[in-house]
């Protein structure tokens, strides 16, 4: 269905300037500027200092945030207009059978999304067809993992959201999602999982090297201990 200009305006105010899509169970800040929940969730997720995505004003802590009813309502009815259905909401739920294939949708597809066909462990989103060809065909992402959406999923997502554990708490030491970020992990220290798998990996690579150091100096003693045992027996 084609827009008219005063339509198109319309859409403009009610999409999130994080995901660039209409909004999906939006919440208003102190400043007055509204984004899904879900991302602004995942923006402070790995924030020093909660600040505003648009007018840059920053919060002392992270505030308590709820859904603007109203902003969703008037998003849902613009997208049941002009899209043929309701907001899907952002990042995908969990499939538990073959039937709920079809909920897995590409994060990136504007309006009505397309089915996803991969989805990416780095980038933590999900990809249809025309969508996942940077990843396939682009060098900058050769080090990137995707996965069967399913797949991608398993295992991988907030029991009580639904939704893809993009971040790491570092007070209670869990992965949770970004709507969890906004609640009662709300005062906590997180950061992002790909941040903290690395942080894991560098520790884990210095534990190596020190055992493998340890290893090394007793197996030095212990040839100087058969050496010296040797010249004792000679005489």
């Amino acid at each position: 269905m084609a827009q008219p200009d005063s339509d198109l305006s319309s859409e403009q105010e009610l999409t999130c300037s994080i995901c660039l899509d209409l909004f999906s169970e939006p919440v208003s800040m102190p400043c007055g500027h509204n984004f899904c929940q879900a991302c602004i969730g995942g923006y402070w997720a790995s924030a020093s200092v909660c600040t505003c995505p648009l007018c840059k004003r920053v919060f002392e802590g992270r505030p308590e945030l709820s859904i603007n009813r109203v902003i969703a309502h008037i998003a849902q009815k613009y997208k049941e207009m002009y899209y043929g259905g309701p907001p899907q909401p952002k990042p995908r739920q969990k499939a538990a059978s073959p039937a709920d294939a079809e909920q897995i949708l590409c994060d990136v597809c504007s309006g009505k999304k397309q089915k996803a066909v991969s989805s990416c462990l780095t980038c933590t989103a999900s990809y249809c067809e025309i969508h996942v060809l940077p990843h396939r065909q682009t060098s900058f992402y050769a080090t990137h993992r995707l996965l069967d959406p399913h797949e991608a999923l398993r295992g991988r997502t907030c029991q009580e959201h639904h939704r893809l554990l993009e971040v790491y708490c570092c007070t209670d030491q869990k992965c949770i999602c970004a709507i969890c970020v906004l609640g009662e992990h709300r005062t906590h220290t997180t950061v992002s999982v790909q941040t903290e798998r690395a942080s894991k990996q560098r520790l884990l690579g210095k534990t190596e090297l020190d055992l493998q150091t340890c290893i090394d100096k007793r197996n030095a003693q212990l040839t100087e201990l058969k050496s010296k045992l040797h010249a004792l027996q000679v005489f």
